[in-house]
């Protein structure tokens, strides 16, 4: 069943991330005194939204647009504190709510934490929790986030997994090109995205695309402003200053829909039209 697959993906990135994390707080604890880098440089936020397009089977394609805000705050050296709000609406479904990540930082090499919160859309509110990881390798960066989600849906209520994953590459210290993927509960997409920022703006284009199960696509692009700490390139920016913002990677097209509008997350259950596949599609 995919929905194993979501929990043993989110399970296994947990214990991986967990291991990870213990090894590298002890090499944090050897760097943390004098001198130390701060996990986050001062405080500072960005305000992002954008536009497109998004289709699905047995949807009519149309308008698809998003907003969202973070704001990133030091504790001491070592730690920092985000948080993010956000709003997507795509395919008759908006979905809103909020992300908080608390995390160890070494801007030269990682990131690692702990990070989780709500969304609610139209058919299902979403309660997603689980370690997150930022790898830094030169002009490379490794990304991903999973572990437990729960799903309270139209008629049903359940635990699953999910893991979002992304590799991205700096192809300047202002432009960042990425590709990657992710699992929520029964879905499975892959995406990608770019980054430019504006030479001696605090202000970037940007623009991301998804296709996933049943002919999901969206392609969604618009401008991002950054604020507060001093100016600095993109790729300072995204190590030294605030993560990316979590709210706006979780959408998925009809999670939570009841059965007899075969939406993902309807089990086993089977509806007049016809049977369901154990991951809820006809």
């Amino acid at each position: 069943m995919i929905r194993k697959r979501a929990w043993l993906t989110g399970a296994a990135l947990t214990g991986t991330l967990a291991i990870t994390a213990f090894g590298g707080s002890s090499f944090a604890a050897d760097i943390v005194e004098p001198g130390c880098t701060p996990a986050v440089s001062a405080v500072n936020g960005k305000l992002q939204a954008g536009v497109g397009f998004a289709d699905a089977q047995d949807e009519s394609g149309d308008i698809a647009w998003e907003a969202g805000g973070s704001l990133s705050f030091p504790l001491g050296c070592m730690f920092g504190l985000q948080l993010d709000a956000g709003v997507k609406d795509q395919l008759d479904d908006t979905q809103f709510g909020g992300i908080a990540h608390l995390f160890m930082r070494d801007p030269e090499s990682y990131l690692l934490g702990i990070t989780g919160g709500v969304l609610d859309g139209d058919h299902a509110t979403l309660y997603p929790v689980g370690p997150e990881i930022e790898l830094y390798l030169g002009s490379f960066t490794l990304e991903a986030w999973g572990g437990y989600i729960n799903i309270d849906g139209d008629d049903d209520n359940k635990d699953s997994g999910f893991v979002i994953a992304d590799a991205a590459f700096y192809l300047t210290d202002d432009f960042r090109v990425s590709v990657g993927g992710k699992i929520v509960d029964d879905y499975e997409g892959l995406r990608a995205g770019l980054e430019y920022q504006f030479g001696g703006m605090p202000m970037s284009l940007y623009t991301n695309a998804e296709v996933g199960d049943d002919n999901y696509i969206s392609i969604v692009g618009g401008l991002k402003f950054y604020f507060g700490g001093e100016d600095k390139s993109l790729i300072h920016r995204h190590r030294e200053d605030d993560p990316r913002n979590r709210t706006l990677d979780l959408f998925v097209p009809g999670i939570g829909k009841n059965h007899n509008n075969n939406g993902y997350g309807d089990g086993d259950a089977t509806d007049g039209g016809g049977d369901l596949t154990t991951d809820g599609k006809v």
